[in-house]
């Protein structure tokens, strides 16, 4: 209790305010939040027509018992995102680039691999927009301490990879977050100005708008004692990482510098009586256009820089953030000239994030938007029954995961749809029209179906897509796996049984793969001994992971070989080729996928 007392004195000291009362009343619902969610520190702006308010709580630094400020330099993860599209509005404004630029002709060297580049080619509006029909991220791009500050940003898209850039839905048709997406664009400003998108953003974009404190510089806590170091859950200390797809989430800034940009955003694109970005393309900021979703009448998605976000009872323009240590979020009321920003110093997966969002939605006294109601009519439901699978899912080395645990299935019930997934609540969906639902805890239209061009069956939130699948499909695969570790698990106990019983000769059988499969060990021990940001590079863990899963079927095989080659065929042989037939299969089921051996790694 006197660790919450003091901190909520420390930090009321620290805080610069344009209205004492309303800071304080933010700080204090601040503090009790992040002291109840474990967060080191939180740093925040909030903008009206009345002007901004900044204010700190907790600590920027737990080892030296250093306060967070209200100016605390801050990593924000992919709010970077909405920063950096702004600059490449900056440049269409200047007519050096526009919306429809085709980047695979502006970027040749580069492996792209597009099925419907004839007719729709990756642009800049795609990129923008997460259109493009690329992947998320792939592993070693993530989680690696090969890339530098100073990394070539082609490094990130090596050439030797052939599907690192297959575009796996028609660009501009459907939504697909992507940090490759934009890294692309960094690059695309790199081949127009000639220059170090870093040092082209801070100049060209942060230096008009104010922001002196920001960079999308690479910058440490070694290098800038007024960044506040990064923690995960447990206080767990993380100094500054750098990426391979740092366009995509590398950039420092300060909460008074983000009520700049705000206030920007905010506007029409005039900067000091001129055009700094031309007011059409300011009304795209948030709004879906062109999508497959949208022509269904869904209005719900993400515009050239941000997300149309619907929750709390009201509709905001909004992006998040994360990355090593840090976690923010920013969130624009244009109607009513409002936003908010905060960036917390910890990136904790046990942390409610949204309590804050609530608490600054609530803190701006933003009018709850009107809930759209449920059809006049009844409409057929039943056709929209099923299993759902994501299409695509967001990493494509995950694709069969994504399958067997990110299916959703519907069912009707009375006069609305139920949801439900594996991984979160139930939710209904009430009916507004023929394909039109809204979620009851949403305000707008939240979901809708609509039919691609294959005659395929689509549901979408605006952010996902799911495309109607199979019960049978997603049974064959559950089967596969729990007959492959019923398998795996008999050649190991039995195995064992049979060394300690002294039976050489069933033993003989079954060794191979039982050594294959306790040689797991060995990548397992090396992993808990490394870093979590080495899972992405070539070391004994990750190379010895790939050696072992390589060799599982191969021994797989061998014990086959010594099943079928003996000659007397007792119930216990037989019985030991049907369960290593079963470990065989799942071998090739993820072979098919991709997944063995296990590779998470590029040289």
């Amino acid at each position: 209790m006197f660790k919450k007392i003091l901190l909520l004195f420390l930090t009321l000291v620290s805080l610069q305010v344009v209205s004492d009362e309303s800071s304080a009343d933010y700080t204090q619902q601040v503090t009790k939040i992040i002291t109840n969610e474990g967060l080191v520190g939180l740093s925040w702006s909030t903008v009206t027509d009345e002007g901004s308010i900044s204010g700190s709580a907790g600590y920027a630094n737990l080892a030296k018992s250093e306060l967070m400020k209200p100016g605390q330099k801050m990593h924000v993860g992919s709010v970077s995102k909405s920063v950096l599209a702004l600059g490449v509005l900056r440049l269409i404004s200047e007519g050096r680039l526009s919306l429809d630029t085709n980047v695979e002709t502006l970027l040749p060297q580069l492996n792209f691999k597009n099925p419907w580049g004839g007719r729709s080619p990756i642009t800049v509006r795609s990129l923008l927009e997460h259109t493009a029909g690329l992947e998320n991220v792939r592993m070693w791009q993530f989680l690696s301490t090969q890339p530098t500050p100073h990394t070539p940003l082609e490094n990130a898209f090596a050439s030797n990879f052939s599907t690192l850039l297959k575009v796996r839905t028609e660009p501009g048709t459907q939504y697909a977050y992507s940090n490759m997406g934009y890294a692309l664009l960094g690059m695309v400003i790199e081949a127009v100005t000639q220059q170090d998108y870093e040092a082209y953003l801070d100049n060209n974009l942060l230096a008009p708008l104010g922001m002196r404190d920001s960079s999308f510089a690479f910058i440490s806590q070694q290098a800038d004692p007024l960044l506040a170091m990064g923690y995960h859950e447990h206080n767990v200390p993380q100094a500054a990482v750098p990426t391979y797809l740092r366009p995509a989430g590398q950039f420092t800034t300060t909460a008074p510098d983000m009520t700049k940009f705000m206030t920007f955003a905010l506007g029409d694109g005039q900067l000091n009586g001129e055009t700094f970005i031309s007011s059409p393309l300011m009304t795209m900021l948030a709004h879906p256009q062109g999508t497959d979703a949208h022509a269904a009448g869904l209005n719900i998605g993400h515009g050239l820089a941000f997300a149309t976000r619907d929750r709390h009872g009201v509709v905001g323009h909004c992006h998040p953030g994360e990355t090593f240590g840090f976690h923010s979020f920013m969130c624009l009321f244009p109607g009513e000239g409002k936003g908010f920003f905060y960036a917390s110093n910890t990136d904790s997966e046990l942390a409610d994030y949204e309590k804050l969002t609530a608490l600054f939605i609530h803190g701006l006294a933003l009018p709850s938007a009107p809930i759209v109601g449920a059809a006049e009519k009844t409409f057929d439901t039943t056709a929209f029954e099923g299993i759902y699978l994501l299409s695509p899912n967001s990493m494509a080395e995950f694709e069969l995961i994504d399958r067997l645990f990110g299916f959703i299935w519907l069912r009707p019930a009375n006069d609305h749809l139920v949801m439900k997934s594996l991984q979160s609540e139930d939710k209904r969906l009430v009916q507004v029209s023929d394909k039109l639902f809204r979620d009851t805890e949403r305000t707008q239209p939240s979901h809708v179906f609509y039919t691609n061009k294959e005659g395929e069956l689509l549901l979408s939130d605006g952010l996902k897509t799911y495309k109607k699948g199979s019960l049978t499909d997603l049974v064959f695969y559950w089967l596969s796996i729990a007959l492959g570790l019923i398998g795996i698990v008999y050649i190991l106990l039995l195995a064992l049984y049979r060394l300690g019983a002294r039976n050489f000769s069933g033993l003989k059988r079954l060794i191979w793969p039982c050594l294959n499969l306790v040689a797991v060990g060995i990548p397992a021990y090396f992993y808990a001994h490394q870093s979590f940001l080495e899972f992405g590079d070539p070391t004994r863990a990750s190379l010895s992971l790939t050696l072992v899963t390589a060799l599982l079927p191969i021994t797989l095989l061998l014990s086959l070989r010594l099943c079928f080659k003996s000659r007397d065929k007792t119930k216990s042989l037989i019985r030991d080729a049907v369960f290593i037939l079963m470990a065989l299969q799942l071998c090739v089921v993820l072979g098919v996928w991709g997944l063995l051996p296990t590779i998470f790694w590029h040289w």
